[in-house]
């Protein structure tokens, strides 16, 4: 497969990335309104994330280990695309709260679908080119989710009915599928195989897996809930509900496009493990003045610091197993969406119970235990 192809492939990936974020971003802005509109309280929301998590779970691994071998990544990332489009439209547009949780299944069947099979798609960019690919990924979902909350405050001031809102953008995403069809996924990066049985994955992967478990089992406490921790203990307006996740983007993007060059002159080591210890320890401090001033600032390093997590992880625990790429990226990508199977719950319930600033500590307590637990391995698999 020639260069322009493998270009071509990550393009389209970058781009969907871009608009499935940006698309989440607009709807977790208007979280605080929809939670007013139905009339629920925070452990509520937190048991319908928890739906998304169980069903995000199966989709990770039917698509993993049937979907992509029987079809290929490319026809598996556009049916995730169909059923994704318009799911913010379906949770914004509920009537109560049971159809609210119902709304909550396709969500997760197509994130089940999108984020695991994008990743083995870049993961055997890197592979063939040799490459570092994946910070820039993951960069362009951090872009979509800053223009995502810019964007909401747009809309939320001026467009009465967010149903419209999400009419159309979510009808620009669809058609996306039809940009991507031509000019894009044209061809598969990876040769059609065997299904594969189910089987417990190996120590290394599911340690790895772990990691990202409990980072998304927590993120949810920055894109979820910082709109409702704003306007609720901060009694910050609604339009500026998204202003955390605007800032703690913000930070992300910089590490992730300066990933490689960080990664070449530092290591992965530092920008993995060491970055995220001390951006944690800001964040905590900066939450503990309560004080908008020291905590944006303080958000931008924390975005900075922990950027390129997820990366290394993906990279570590692929370099240290195996099995084929899109297996080992889909038993990382299920262990690390269970977080959203228990997460949201219990944060929920942190939430109702013990407030959302509490939830902001634990988040830079788990994720800087995080980035110890990741210097350990990286340290152990040296040494072996």
């Amino acid at each position: 497969m020639s260069e322009n192809s493998f270009k071509k492939q990550r393009n389209a990936c970058f781009g969907v990335a871009f608009l499935l974020m940006f698309i989440i971003g607009v709807y977790f802005v208007h979280i605080p309104w929809n939670i007013d509109r139905l009339n629920i309280t925070e452990s509520q929301l937190g048991f319908g994330i928890f739906i998304f998590g169980i069903f995000n779970f199966f989709s990770n691994q039917i698509s993993g280990r049937v979907i992509v071998p029987k079809i290929g990544t490319t026809k598996t990332i556009v049916i995730g695309i169909l059923i994704f489009s318009f799911c913010p439209l379906l949770l914004i547009s509920v009537p109560n709260y049971k159809t609210f949780l119902i709304s909550w299944i396709p969500f997760g069947i197509s994130i089940g679908l999108l984020f695991p099979t994008m990743q083995t798609q870049i993961s055997i960019i890197e592979e063939k080119t040799s490459k570092i690919v994946t910070p820039l990924f993951q960069a362009c979902f951090s872009a979509g989710s800053l223009f995502g909350a810019l964007c909401a405050a747009f809309f939320i001031q001026n467009i009465s009915d967010p149903r419209i809102t999400f009419v159309l953008i979510g009808t620009v995403f669809f058609i996306y599928i039809l940009i991507i069809l031509t000019f894009g996924m044209k061809k598969q990066i990876e040769p059609i195989q065997k299904i594969l049985k189910f089987k417990l994955p190996s120590g290394n992967v599911f340690i790895y897996g772990f990691l990202l478990m409990m980072n998304f089992a927590t993120l949810g406490i920055i894109i979820d809930w910082s709109p409702v921790w704003l306007t609720k203990d901060l009694k910050a307006p609604l339009y500026l509900g998204g202003i955390i996740i605007l800032f703690f983007n913000l930070g992300e993007i910089f590490a992730r496009v300066l990933a490689s060059k960080l990664i070449i002159f530092l290591n992965e080591q530092i920008v993995g493990g060491y970055f995220s210890l001390f951006s944690c320890i800001i964040l905590g401090l900066s939450v503990v003045t309560m004080n908008l001033h020291f905590i944006i600032p303080g958000m931008i390093l924390f975005g900075f610091g922990t950027a390129n997590f997820v990366a290394i992880v993906y990279r570590q625990a692929i370099k240290s197993s195996n099995e084929p790429i899109n297996l080992t990226v889909s038993n990382l990508a299920t262990l690390g969406f269970a977080g959203f199977i228990f997460g949201p719950v219990i944060v929920g319930y942190m939430a109702e119970y013990y407030g959302l600033t509490f939830n902001m500590y634990v988040l830079s307590v788990i994720w800087a235990i995080n980035g110890l637990l990741l210097l350990y391995l990286m340290n152990k698999d040296n040494k072996s």
